[in-house]
């Protein structure tokens, strides 16, 4: 109940802040991004050397976030993938020698790929006029409100695909990665996502009937993804569940883990096809 409480109230953070300016929702998700990033790395295993490289992880989010704000697309789309990935390693080599070396860099890439580079792509969307490949009209018009359709779909998903495993799922999906996912929530989940984008894309998307449907049933794949994904990261990823006998809460995170997938894979699908 407190997880499903903390993911509308974040649809609602997500709401209010693309209801005033597009730079509000920008600081809105490079805030996001930075909490997310700093509890991936407060629960991972590392030692003091880590952490300078740590910080150059950090200063990589507001200039990502730069490239957003000036429209620079091309930019944004090669800045963490490749140039933060290409730059990190070195960081590493020369401050701290190799000792530790793949564990350290794979560790902070994983991060910045998911937790900022993937959920950033929503920043994309309040951007759309400036970044349009088609018809400035439509991006304007509708750009900002995909974050409004997207959000809210796919939270729905999670909270779905939840309440029904709990209360009557049986066969497990991933058991390994999270037990508490189910096929009955999994195919709850994608009903009730398809159901309500189809409701829900007529007012605030230009989607046709066929493209809503298949949009709702994208969310609710992709966001599985990102939810058992970022579950088997914190199992396995060198990421400890407990600190000092205490017991970690990944709030942040498991706020945003499906986001990691839906936020990038739909904003390239409609990005193509749309805009």
């Amino acid at each position: 109940m407190i997880r499903t409480k903390l993911w509308w109230g974040m649809a609602i953070i997500f709401v209010l802040s693309m209801a005033f300016h597009p730079t509000v929702s920008l600081i809105s998700l490079m805030l996001l991004c930075f909490l997310a990033l700093r509890e991936y790395f407060s629960m991972l295993e590392t030692r003091k050397q880590d952490r300078r490289i740590f910080i150059w992880a950090y200063l990589a989010i507001p200039l990502n976030f730069f490239w957003i704000y000036i429209g620079w697309y091309g930019m944004f789309i090669v800045f963490i993938p490749i140039y933060v990935f290409l730059f990190l390693p070195l960081v590493r080599i020369f401050r701290n020698g190799s000792a530790g070396f793949l564990k350290s860099v794979s560790m902070t890439q994983w991060g910045l790929m998911l937790l900022v580079f993937g959920i950033s792509h929503l920043a994309l969307f309040a951007m759309m006029p400036e970044i349009t490949r088609h018809d400035v009209r439509i991006a304007e018009q509708y750009g900002a409100l995909m974050v409004l359709y997207l959000v809210p779909l796919t939270q729905a998903n999670d909270v779905i695909h939840l309440l029904v495993s709990k209360k009557f799922g049986k066969k497990k999906v991933l058991a390994s990665a999270n037990p508490d996912l189910t096929w009955e929530g999994f195919i709850a989940g994608i009903a009730g996502t398809v159901l309500l984008s189809v409701i829900i894309a007529p007012y605030i998307t230009p989607m046709s009937l066929s493209f809503s449907i298949f949009s709702g049933l994208l969310i609710a794949v992709t966001g599985f993804f990102g939810t058992v994904v970022m579950a088997v990261l914190k199992r396995n990823f060198f990421l400890k569940e407990t600190v000092n006998g205490r017991v970690i809460e990944s709030k942040t995170i498991n706020k945003v883990d499906s986001l990691t997938y839906t936020a990038p894979v739909f904003f390239h699908m409609v990005y193509y096809y749309i805009f």
